[in-house]
């Protein structure tokens, strides 16, 4: 399974995109219906995977094989910026860390 193409540059910018849309509409349901405690966190990741999956649905997105992994991964870096817990950046420079030790594993077998 190569995770290389999952997180390609067109991932780092709709990602955002979506963060922000999530927040925003998370933030009008959570007022609207006066919700409280850490049933917000939970329509935050419902309305950010949604958001994830319609922008994979339409397009907007796509990932290398396989796609689901790609899609979850999507959804979980969404799901966690739309909460607060870790900004994009923070997120993109870990997950590059993962690259550098793969790349420097296919380099030792080589």
């Amino acid at each position: 399974m190569d995770i290389n193409g999952i997180f390609s540059e067109a991932f780092w910018y709709v990602a955002p995109l979506l963060v922000t849309l999530t927040t925003m509409l998370t933030g009008a349901i959570n007022r609207r219906f006066q919700i409280k405690g850490s049933v917000k966190q939970a329509v935050s990741w419902l309305v950010g995977s949604v958001f994830s999956f319609c922008a994979w649905a339409l397009g907007f997105i796509s990932f290398g094989a396989p796609t689901w992994l790609g899609l979850v991964c999507l959804c979980v870096v969404v799901g966690l910026s739309s909460n607060g817990f870790y900004d994009i950046p923070v997120i993109k420079a870990f997950i590059n860390t993962w690259f550098k030790k793969l790349n420097h594993a296919k380099e030792l077998q080589d």
